[in-house]
């Protein structure tokens, strides 16, 4: 399995210790997707990290990292996509069942490292239910 983990971690205030406390947690949280992701699809497994560090708002999606790994999926070079939670690809439910939508119409599996497989499953409520009140 070809396993793409997204992280997106908002780098508040200017002190060179906080930055430094952003990246532990993101690599933290790329573990705790990766022991997840193996917990289900086993040790062979291949990952790619996509990560954006900044302050870009929920509502933006141009992040390089995110670009980066929806071109990606684009391309047929991953499996599924792994994050720590929902909300690292946007609080925007709009945003985030269309993200989700676009990963699912290339076949792919979605996990987040809590709720491991159960995500696309409550994903898949939230599109039937989001799509009813898009009519």
């Amino acid at each position: 399995m070809r396993i793409g983990i997204y992280n997106h971690q908002h780098q508040r205030g200017g002190c060179p210790g906080c930055s430094q406390n952003y990246v532990r947690g993101m690599i933290a949280d790329a573990m705790k997707c990766k022991n997840r992701a193996i917990g289900i699809y086993g040790e062979d497994c291949e990952f790619f990290n996509y990560t954006d560090l900044g302050d870009y708002p929920s509502d933006n999606l141009n992040r390089p990292g995110f670009k980066r790994m929806m071109n990606d999926i684009a391309s047929g070079k991953l499996d599924v996509i792994a994050v720590i939670t929902l909300d690292k690809i946007s609080t925007n439910i709009d945003l985030l069942l269309e993200t989700y939508k676009t990963i699912r119409s290339y076949n792919l599996k979605f996990i987040t490292a809590n709720e491991g497989e159960k995500a696309m499953e409550i994903l898949d409520k939230a599109l039937v239910k989001w799509g009813k009140k898009q009519k």
